[in-house]
């Protein structure tokens, strides 16, 4: 099982499959491991399941996976904003809050 996607990913190793030197349990399908690498930027891209890094990072080199030197896509200015926002509103279908729906406590 691709240990990105969750979906089948084979048995061997291929074009379109690899998997972790480190710990020989995570496999991936190269489509997302790519993607996986271009989001996460030089920086913090590593095996998914061991968190190794060295072994990781110079097999996926080596397999022509192009990992941008760049930061993670998830430290960007407008993402860190939109992910920082708090939820000031119940969407429950019953609203159980005494204060009513609009009410938005500074915890919990």
């Amino acid at each position: 099982t691709c240990f990105v996607c969750l979906e089948p990913a084979g048995d061997q190793k291929s074009y379109g499959t690899m998997v972790c030197p480190a710990c020989k349990h995570a496999w991936f399908h190269r489509g997302c491991i790519q993607a996986q690498a271009l989001n996460a930027g030089i920086y913090c891209f590593q095996c998914p399941l061991c968190r190794d890094r060295s072994a990781f990072l110079s097999e996926i080199l080596s397999m022509g996976i192009r990992i941008p030197k760049s930061l993670p896509s998830w430290q960007g200015g407008q993402a860190d904003a939109a992910l920082s926002a708090r939820h000031s509103r119940c969407d429950a279908s019953g609203c159980l809050c005494p204060g009513g729906r609009e009410r938005a406590d500074g915890e919990g």
